[in-house]
């Protein structure tokens, strides 16, 4: 279906990832018509450990904010994290009376449930409840919600109809599982004829099919019902289906569940009063009542199968969590696969909860614990032959996905120069003339640190970085405002130093230091009446303790200069 417009010439519609491409998270795009334009999802990405302190990752919304006038909505895909954690940040940032955002009952309800840590942002936001099949205006674009099988339920595909032609995002998708209506939709689209696909491409590296969720939904009940002790699960709080096969198994042997994880304990009973779930009252009890059941009773869920250090099951692995603490001869499964680049953490977790004599069991053990939510490589070429775009330009994955996802679009015969890989904030121009490669708009990343947003750059994390490697040395010392000399010795304070240095080796780098303090009182600049010049003290003094540490220890510790003049 193509919009009627009488002014083909002049149409232009630009594609621009505002995350989610070269990197797996913060997925968001802006598609824009004829200066109108949309929000496909607003996502966060979760920081590496180099990232100290820095709690999410979102996308830079600077150019939206520029031109907020200009946004007629925003479009969600589905509940997951890395697509709608980071719309309470824009809901604050855009400063907009009323955005309008649609989605699926479930994907509303999980934003919702967010904006209650965020003062003021529900009355920002005006909520459309969309089912598959349905369609919204949008300014000179009309939104068709397609529902797509993924690990959540109501997932939907997104054609985004326009005088020029038809744009669908695929969302995050899987053949296996999606409605046969869906599949019927997918082929009219096609002969119709795509413009643009836009596909998630994040596990175009496996090659073959994906497989169904049920696969997951009988691992588990097996590994229920042979468990000799307690059992742990741990995966997505969005996932909402393979939570509910874990209740059901731990219903029908007997056990009840816990839920454990801020997350987990908010998403489920928001997916029960929606009707997504449905199990008795009695089925849930509290992690506190679950210690004081017989282990072989208790079936536990829990957040944190990517490794997240605070998340419970790493607290839980290292013995930190006040609830519940690993027992010998649990059954804990991972029922999630590491997202790239958290593969350590994951790892960790697993020897932890090892060496506690738990018997953990994980997608490379046991594959059939974890199946993914989206499409492998014969998926592709299957889409691909479907739709017959025009152009494609992938997302949802790192460049070398993208790249795989460009051969398998030429291979069913998309011309090589129609497939445009992008970076984050470049975007894509087709008009009637054609496509091209456009300019970048501001765009990038902002990083959120409890309360702050957008406060913390490279330069921050650089010192926390430093900080926890090689320490802290605050030097002190008070001037005569008057003469520039020190009124007392200069104090030297070390903390976080490497055990390594023994006591002795303290004491004495901070009795140089307090030496070459004095001599950086000599030889920095004098002002007014010979006083020293605190800013050319305080510099010398960081340069010239921090060049004898590093001689002395090879340590690159922070070093505060505290001048006080009286």
């Amino acid at each position: 279906m193509t919009l009627e417009n009488n002014n083909q010439l002049s149409n232009q519609l630009r594609i621009v990832p505002l995350g989610g491409v070269g990197e797996v998270g913060k997925n968001s795009t802006l598609i824009d018509f004829n200066g109108e334009f949309v929000l496909v999802d607003i996502g966060v990405k979760f920081p590496d450990e180099e990232m100290v302190g820095i709690d999410l990752i979102i996308p830079d919304l600077s150019y939206v904010q520029e031109h907020k006038e200009n946004l007629r909505g925003i479009l969600i895909t589905h509940g997951h994290e890395d697509h709608i954690g980071a719309i309470p940040y824009a809901l604050a940032y855009l400063e907009l009376d009323a955005i309008d955002i649609y989605g699926s009952s479930l994907a509303l309800g999980l934003v919702r449930s967010k904006l209650e840590e965020h003062p003021g942002t529900e009355q920002k936001a005006r909520w459309h409840a969309m089912n598959g099949g349905e369609l919204v205006r949008l300014g000179q674009m009309e939104v068709e919600f397609i529902s797509v099988d993924h690990s959540i339920p109501d997932a939907f595909s997104l054609a985004i109809h326009t005088p020029l032609g038809t744009v669908l995002h695929t969302g995050d998708w899987k053949f296996a599982g999606l409605p046969e209506s869906s599949f019927e939709r997918y082929r009219e689209l096609g002969q119709e004829g795509i413009l643009a696909l836009i596909p998630d491409c994040v596990r175009i590296e496996s090659p073959g099919r994906t497989p169904p969720e049920s696969v997951v939904g009988d691992a588990l009940e097996q590994l229920v019902r042979d468990a000799p002790a307690r059992v742990v699960v741990s995966t997505f709080a969005s996932n909402v289906n393979r939570v509910g096969r874990t209740i059901e198994a731990a219903q029908k042997y007997g056990r009840v569940c816990a839920l454990v994880g801020r997350s987990m304990e908010k998403n489920i009973p928001i997916a029960r009063s929606l009707g997504y779930l449905d199990y008795p009252d009695e089925a849930i009890v509290s992690a506190q009542a679950a210690r004081r059941l017989p282990p072989e009773k208790v079936v536990l869920i829990l957040t944190g199968s990517q490794g997240e250090p605070t998340a419970a099951l790493a607290r839980m692995a290292a013995g930190t969590h006040r609830l519940v603490s690993p027992l010998p001869g649990d059954t804990v499964i991972m029922s999630a696969t590491p997202i790239p680049g958290n593969e350590k953490l994951v790892g960790r977790i697993i020897d932890n909860l090892m060496r506690n004599g738990a018997h953990v069991i994980y997608p490379r053990v046991m594959p059939e614990v974890h199946v993914s939510g989206h499409a492998s490589y014969d998926e592709h070429l299957e889409l691909l032959e479907l739709l017959k775009p025009r152009y494609v330009v992938p997302f949802h994955g790192e460049y070398r996905m993208m790249v795989l996802n460009r051969e398998a679009a030429v291979s069913k015969g998309v011309p090589f120069e129609n497939v445009f890989l992008t970076e984050i904030g470049q975007g894509v121009v087709i008009t009637a003339e054609g496509g091209r490669k456009d300019g970048r708009i501001r765009s990038g990343a902002v990083l959120v640190d409890g309360l702050t947003v957008g406060e913390v750059n490279q330069v921050v994390l650089r010192d926390r970085r430093r900080l926890a490697s090689d320490g802290l040395v605050i030097i002190s010392t008070t001037l005569d405002a008057q003469t520039g000399l020190p009124v007392n010795d200069p104090s030297v304070l070390t903390t976080g130093l490497p055990t390594s240095l023994s006591r002795d080796g303290v004491n004495n780098l901070q009795e140089q230091s307090r030496e070459i303090v004095q001599k950086a009182i000599e030889q920095a600049e004098r002002g007014h009446k010979g006083a020293v010049v605190p800013s050319s003290l305080s510099e010398l003094i960081k340069q010239n303790v921090g060049s004898y540490i590093l001689r002395s220890t090879g340590l690159r510790p922070l070093i505060i200069p505290v001048l006080t003049e009286i």
